[in-house]
C-alpha cells in the first residue's frame, strides 16, 4: 500500500536518433532539481546499437555522473520496435525472451553504461516468461501498463494508468493528447475539491511527443512538486 505522494517520471524511448530532443528535456528537468528515470533501448529499431553512437553514450554518462543522486537508467527493450512493429515481452517463450535480454545488455555494457535493475517492455505488456527471464538476469522491478512486478520477491502492485502522450506513434497524431492530457490532470486528478494520493507515473517520449508536449509536462511537474506535494523517486526507490 502506498500511503504518500510519489511520482515517477521516466523519459522512454531513449536512443542516438533522439539526442537533441532528450538534452532539451533533461536540461528543463535537472532545473527542477528532481529525480527522473532514463528508460534506454540499446539497438533502436535495429538501426541505432549504442555502441556505434559514442557521443551519444557520453551524453548518458555524463547525465549518469553529473547528476547521479537524481538520474536513474532502466531498460526499454531491445529494439523497441522493427518496421513499425512494437517489440512486445508478453508472447515468446522464456528462452527468447532471455535471448533478447541478454543481447540488450551486452549492447549497454559494449556501450560502458551499467546494468538497470529494472525493465520497462516497449508494449506495455509482460509476460509471465518473461519476468522468469528477467529474473534470471537479477533485475529487480519491471513496470507493465496497469502494474509493478516486484520480481526477486514475486509481488505485484496494481497501480493507476500512466500520463502518456505518445499514443499514436507519430508526432503530428499525438497533438490530440495535449488537450486530453491537460484536462485529465487538472481537472480530473489534481482538481480544487480534490487530492490525489498514490503513486503518479509520467511517460515522457522524445521521438514522438509534440514538441508543445515539454512545457506541459514542466508545468505538471512543478505543480506535482510545488503544490502537491509529490517526492519524486526512482524505481529502485520503491524497494524500500
Amino acid at each position: 500500500m502506498i500511503d504518500k505522494k510519489i511520482s515517477l517520471i521516466t523519459i522512454h524511448d531513449v536512443n542516438p536518433s533522439c539526442a537533441e530532443k532528450l538534452q532539451k528535456i533533461t536540461d528543463e528537468l535537472n532545473k527542477l532539481n528532481i529525480k527522473y528515470n532514463l528508460s534506454i533501448v540499446p539497438n533502436y529499431k535495429n538501426i541505432y546499437a549504442l555502441q556505434d553512437y559514442p557521443a551519444f553514450c557520453k551524453q548518458i554518462v555524463n547525465l549518469l555522473q553529473d547528476k547521479k543522486d537524481n538520474v536513474e537508467l532502466t531498460l526499454h527493450g531491445l529494439y523497441h520496435e522493427i518496421e513499425g512493429k512494437i517489440e512486445n515481452f508478453d508472447s515468446q517463450s522464456k528462452e527468447e525472451e532471455k535471448k533478447d535480454i541478454k543481447q540488450g545488455l551486452d549492447i549497454l555494457s559494449l556501450a560502458k553504461l551499467p546494468k538497470p535493475s529494472t525493465f520497462i517492455p516497449p508494449s506495455w505488456f509482460l509476460s509471465r516468461q518473461a519476468i522468469e527471464a528477467l529474473k534470471d538476469f537479477e533485475f529487480e522491478i519491471a513496470e507493465a501498463r496497469s502494474d509493478l512486478e516486484f520480481i526477486q520477491k514475486a509481488k505485484k502492485y496494481l497501480i493507476s494508468p500512466v500520463m502518456n502522450w505518445d499514443m499514436q506513434g507519430d508526432k503530428e497524431k499525438n497533438k490530440q493528447t495535449l488537450s486530453q492530457n491537460k484536462k485529465e490532470f487538472y481537472q480530473h486528478l489534481f482538481n480544487i475539491d480534490g487530492e490525489s494520493y498514490g503513486l503518479f507515473r509520467m511517460a515522457i517520449h522524445p521521438p514522438h511527443d509534440p514538441d508543445e508536449a515539454l512545457s506541459d509536462q514542466i508545468e505538471m511537474i512543478k505543480h506535482l512538486k510545488e503544490k502537491e506535494e509529490y517526492e519524486f523517486i526512482h524505481y529502485s526507490d520503491l524497494l524500500k
